[in-house]
């Protein structure tokens, strides 16, 4: 649970946050070492439900939230904690409330509801919510590698082979990383030899670039 702001100075009013019984302080403007210390502490204890409150009660204060952490970025926060502990229905919840609510994310939060829908087998509103990603033509290669992923880990390989090949075709000319197409690729070859696919030019790059990164 989350303590009252906590006196001092302009500059250093913070909200206090409980996890497994101790205090982790955050200045009054969140910050994503903030984020990612509640992140941390939650992978060490367990307590990924007791994250999952807590980032959802930070989400609820925009008076802290600062340039990066926002309130949809924390309900995607909150919602891939609610993943760790397995409740999917919990983190598709938190992953609807990240998209209606419009802020700033790293990613597309529609990605990760999508990952959500499909863990919770809600195949059905998966492939629509697919649909809708792909008609935006999105050129931020996390996109297609966020839902590649999530249903190469689903088992639906085709579908993750569409994603990350489709991936790399619109966003080979956007101004994005190299590596981040290399990724892309890297996911592509891994799901084409599941598959059972012959390497074709593309396998070629990405084994290269695993070979450069391996050297």
């Amino acid at each position: 649970m989350l303590a009252a702001v906590m006196p001092g100075g302009p500059g250093a009013r913070g909200v206090c946050a409980d996890i497994g019984g101790q205090a982790v302080r955050m200045w009054r403007m969140l910050t994503d070492d903030d984020v990612d210390e509640i992140v941390f502490r939650a992978a060490g204890s367990g307590d990924h439900r007791g994250a999952a409150a807590t980032l959802e009660e930070l989400a609820a204060r925009t008076e802290n939230h600062g340039e990066s952490v926002t309130r949809a970025s924390l309900m995607v926060d909150a919602g891939s904690q609610f993943g760790l502990a397995q409740d999917w229905a919990e983190a598709v919840r938190c992953y609807r409330v990240a998209v209606e609510d419009g802020g700033t994310c790293e990613v597309d939060p529609r990605v990760w509801l999508h990952d959500g829908l499909l863990r919770d087998g809600k195949s059905a509103q998966a492939a629509a919510l697919r649909a809708e990603l792909k008609a935006s033509r999105s050129t931020d290669p996390g996109v297609y590698e966020a839902v590649a992923e999530s249903l190469e880990a689903v088992e639906l390989l085709q579908d993750a082979h569409t994603w990350f090949t489709m991936g790399y075709h619109r966003c080979e000319q956007a101004p994005v990383p190299d590596f981040l197409l290399d990724l892309l690729l890297v996911g592509r070859r891994r799901v084409r030899r599941a598959l059972g696919h012959p390497a074709d030019p593309l396998d070629e790059v990405a084994e290269d670039y695993i070979e450069t990164v391996g050297s």
